[in-house]
């Protein structure tokens, strides 16, 4: 798990993202991350697949 800031200019907000199945024997491929506040859609090369979650207020206070 990381947490990661939206790249959108009017969101900017963190969430968390959980990237599994990255050790399967395949060649990397672009996967979609998206920020579960505002939609906005970036790429990633990975060999498995992300999860995205929004960060709950009690992460974002201790950060």
């Amino acid at each position: 798990m990381h947490v990661e800031h939206c790249l959108n200019p009017e969101c900017k907000r963190k969430f968390e993202v959980i990237e599994f199945g990255h050790d399967r024997p395949a060649q990397p491929e672009p996967r979609q991350l998206v920020c579960p506040y505002c939609g906005h859609t970036v790429y990633r090369k990975t060999r498995g697949a992300f999860i995205v979650h929004q960060l709950d207020r009690m992460m974002l206070r201790n950060d």
